[in-house]
């Protein structure tokens, strides 16, 4: 219980991958919720905002992190979890070590966004609408261009008729029990503005357009860590090396986060300062992973080589104690080294068995989840040799 990330309860498990929902989201989906239903004037139906917010998000998120996993596959490793959160979904992978597996486990989660996009827009464009790409606009009020008639066409929020009646909720109960919907039909035609409602499987089709487009821009934000600032790294590793790619990646992140948070004090809005400090947290663990891979398991650098030992003629002094967020990276880590060593111990258990079975039996006994372990144990391998 001491690790947050751990908060979570198993939901289901899809292609060998255990999909996992973390506790908070479901408090910020009830937020989310009624943030949504309870703005005063809010013309729009809880149905919507349910199936927005946490159906179709949950499944856009939820793809997005599946691309990863099978990016990750692709590249000859492998994928075991699934975890959504408040800020999005991680997806736990295991990839060789090299800027090309890593690029391509990472831009495989964006990919899903852009064929989900594609589909969308096909879809519309092929009964005759085409989706705005502002992703500034309010998705509710779904905003669309009939090229074939020539003309911008909207969802009920949107229409006149949707502006009276969220007019009249403002309203005392009394003079809400006046406006009848002749009488708003009535307000309407007086009012000489006519804005045509778009059918309702073309609003939900932008609505999934709109929030995988968002997605899409966002991720690639080329800060850490976003895909975006992974894919940076990677990039820098390629030309540089591994260590370079890390720094700037995560300086990056840092920069970028500041600069959200900054965002999120003057517009007031939590979650994007939920988000500005986790890219914070993020990009400091990544710096000290790498430090920490640096000086070596013992906390000691030995770039300067085992002849430095031989200089302490006097006694070292006295290390001060660590900080308590220190003490909890360093446990946190330690968890995770150990957590990694024992799937290791796991999986070549696993293997001496499965050689074991071929030796006996021969190696089309082999399962198709079997014959993908052992690839992926030999590339594993062939990558720390």
């Amino acid at each position: 219980m001491r690790d947050p990330m751990s908060w979570s309860i198993p939901v289901f498990r899809a292609f060998g991958i255990q999909v996992k929902v973390h506790l908070l989201f479901f408090i910020f989906t009830i937020g989310m919720f009624l943030r949504q239903v309870g703005m005063k004037g809010n013309p729009i139906w809880w149905v919507d905002v349910f199936l927005f917010t946490v159906v179709a998000l949950f499944l856009s998120v939820l793809l997005h992190e599946f691309g990863h996993c099978f990016g990750a596959r692709h590249v000859g490793g492998d994928a075991k979890e699934v975890l959504i959160w408040p800020l999005g979904g991680l997806a736990y992978v295991d990839v060789p070590h090299n800027a090309r597996a890593h690029f391509i486990t990472v831009v495989a989660g964006p990919g899903v966004n852009v064929a989900i996009c594609l589909v969308c827009a096909i879809a519309m464009a092929a009964t005759g609408y085409l989706p705005s790409l502002n992703p500034l606009k309010n998705p509710y009020i779904a905003e669309v261009y009939n090229y074939q008639e020539k003309r911008h066409e909207t969802s009920r929020y949107g229409t006149p008729a949707g502006a009276v009646e969220a007019w009249a909720r403002s309203l005392p109960a009394e003079m809400q029990r006046s406006l009848t919907p002749e009488r708003i039909e009535e307000i309407v035609r007086q009012s000489g503005i006519e804005t045509r409602e778009a059918p309702i499987g073309i609003v939900w089709a932008y609505r999934i357009f709109f929030l995988n487009w968002v997605l899409l821009l966002f991720n690639l934000i080329p800060a850490y860590p976003l895909d975006g600032g992974r894919m940076l790294q990677s990039v820098i590793w390629s030309r540089r090396d591994y260590r370079k790619g890390v720094v700037v990646a995560a300086y990056t992140g840092f920069g970028v986060a500041v600069l959200f948070l900054v965002v999120s004090i003057a517009v007031n809005e939590a979650l994007f300062m939920g988000l500005s400090l986790f890219m914070l947290y993020e990009s400091s663990m990544a710096l000290y992973r790498l430090e920490m891979e640096d000086t070596g398991p013992f906390g000691y650098d030995f770039s300067a080589g085992y002849t430095s030992l031989e200089k302490d003629e006097e006694p070292p002094p006295r290390p001060k104690r660590a900080g308590w967020f220190k003490r909890w990276r360093q446990a946190r880590l330690a968890r995770r080294m150990q957590r990694e060593n024992e799937e290791r111990a796991r999986d070549e258990e696993r293997m001496d068995q499965l050689l074991d079975k071929i030796a006996r039996t021969g190696k089309e006994s082999l399962t198709e989840e079997e014959r993908r372990f052992l690839e992926r144990m030999s590339a594993r391998r062939r990558n720390m040799s």
